[in-house]
């Protein structure tokens, strides 16, 4: 298999699982939280969230997953990313101006509420914000909001610390606000973030893999008080589940693309990227997904804290390395 021979330029084993762009759940995580201590605060728990969590549509410039949300949580995802355009005092899930063939109450709600139902030792962090343009509506984006609020509210936690523990959100739903008005939950301005979006080109993907990388450090070593939050999305002039995965097509099955350089001469170019097809001393310098390189990171054992990791297509390696880490304090 290709995947045995990858290798990079230090000599570790360059994975491919962290990438997944398949419907089924990858593993079940369902339950994992329920050996952590109470006591342990939100800050201090990393975890593996989804970027634009019900991106399913437009095309794979859009596309951002391809787990149902209910899979997402019993694969152990616990923290969403939902956007949503304020539509006759509904809120319609949006990517941009795409619309995803889904609202808040039915598509959002209805799936994490049951599966706290049936995961009472777990949680889960939602970022909300508003996406597009508002139409239609006659009340605004903070009381259509406390409309579902009053529908669901034996599920959202009161918005009473920035820094709860878990037994105070076991079986709730933590807003992280990303809208304006009364306050519903953690203000998402105090997260400490890296969001570096844009690529301009496949050539980009090495640039955004230090950011997330450095950002990764910065939470290791930083306070534990701090919510931190590390992106690994990015999109423009590449697809996202090239950013994920570093493949020529969203197939799970299709190979790394090249990056045109070749070692020993450009042995010091793009270190973390694997060496593929090595002959007589020559190899091809590959990408690799950011998904690939940060689930190798920690792998390797060169962190033990990531704080939230949001991610497109998030593969059953990534997320059981992320989880993982919380079993090391």
């Amino acid at each position: 298999m290709l995947l045995l021979a990858a290798v990079t330029s230090s000599g570790l084993l360059a994975d491919n699982s962290g990438y997944y762009h398949g419907q089924d759940i990858v593993a079940d995580n369902s339950d994992w939280m329920a050996t952590l201590s109470g006591d342990r605060r939100l800050s201090t728990l990393s975890l593996v969230g989804t970027h634009n969590s019900l991106s399913f549509y437009g095309g794979d410039i859009v596309q951002t997953q391809s787990m149902s949300l209910s899979n997402q949580l019993a694969s152990g995802i616990r923290v969403v990313d939902i956007r949503v355009r304020h539509f006759y005092d509904k809120f319609a899930i949006h990517h941009g101006f795409v619309f995803q063939n889904a609202y808040f109450g039915p598509d959002v709600m209805a799936p994490i509420t049951a599966f706290l139902v049936a995961n009472p030792t777990e949680t889960v962090v939602m970022r909300l914000r508003e996406e597009y343009t508002a139409q239609g509506n006659t009340r605004s984006f903070n009381q259509t909001f406390q409309d579902y609020k009053n529908r669901n509210g034996a599920f959202i936690r009161n918005p009473y610390s920035i820094n709860p523990t878990l037994n105070e959100i076991r079986g709730k739903i933590v807003i992280l606000q990303n809208f304006g008005g009364s306050r519903h939950g953690i203000n998402y301005a105090y997260l400490d973030r890296q969001d570096s979006y844009s690529v301009s080109s496949n050539w980009d993907l090495y640039s955004k893999w230090q950011k997330v990388k450095a950002h990764v450090e910065k939470a290791e070593h930083g306070r534990r008080d701090v919510i931190y939050m590390n992106f690994l999305n990015a999109s423009g002039g590449s697809f996202p589940y090239f950013v994920a995965s570093g493949k020529s097509s969203p197939q799970i099955s299709a190979p790394r693309l090249l990056t045109g350089l070749t070692t020993p001469g450009w042995k010091n170019s793009y270190p973390d990227f694997p060496r593929e097809g090595c002959f007589i001393g020559i190899c091809s310098i590959a990408f690799d997904g950011i998904n690939n390189l940060l689930s190798n990171y920690i792998a390797n054992g060169h962190t033990d804290f990531t704080g939230i990791i949001m991610a497109d297509f998030p593969g059953v390696d990534l997320i059981k390395n992320v989880i993982l880490l919380n079993n090391s304090d």
